[in-house]
């Protein structure tokens, strides 16, 4: 992983695949932008940004909101794919590491996060698997993010300050009440 980075070791449903031909980078960032909004609504936290062509933040919330209400609705109806199992990983804003029963082979990959546990709507990013290792639990991937944006890439990067700082608390009240 990156040397000046936070990265954070953490479970993930997570899956990848080979990256599909007709995959639309406008599609896959329009795809983000609502992952990100949906952790905002999920972590109750204000919009990171506002958007000029909302009057106010308050009604920002509320779309953001709504956007999950349709999300969940589609999980309802059977349109989103259920991720079933957690795979630990190494997540930083620039790339991730985690170890996979099979060898992948070098080249672009799509990766689907979950980056919350309640959400099934994933962050679709597109990367490049740079190490594969063969270990005795399996094959240990490297893969660096290369489809995310500034804004994206300071979304996630935000996402795991976040998941770090709650980390680092839990940890010392933990530690405060033994």
């Amino acid at each position: 992983m990156q040397d000046k980075v936070l990265s954070i070791d953490i479970s993930l449903a997570m899956k990848w695949s080979a990256l599909p031909e007709n995959l639309s980078i406008p599609a896959l960032r329009q795809n983000n932008k609502l992952a990100f909004s949906l952790l905002e609504v999920f972590n109750e936290s204000p919009p990171v940004t506002h958007e000029p062509h909302h009057p106010s933040p308050e009604l920002q919330r509320i779309e953001n909101k709504l956007n999950l209400l349709i999300d969940m609705v589609s999980q309802l109806s059977g349109q989103r794919q259920q991720y079933l199992h957690s795979t630990p990983v190494k997540l930083s804003c620039k790339g991730i590491e985690w170890i996979s029963d099979t060898a992948i082979e070098e080249g672009e990959l799509l990766l689907e996060l979950c980056l919350d546990g309640e959400m099934q709507h994933a962050l679709k990013i597109i990367a490049d698997s740079v190490a594969i290792k063969e270990q005795a639990e399996g094959y240990l991937i490297h893969a660096a993010f290369s489809s995310l944006d500034e804004i994206e890439e300071n979304q996630l990067e935000k996402w795991i300050f976040s998941h770090h700082r709650r980390t680092v608390a839990q940890h010392r009240s933990r530690k405060s009440v033994s």
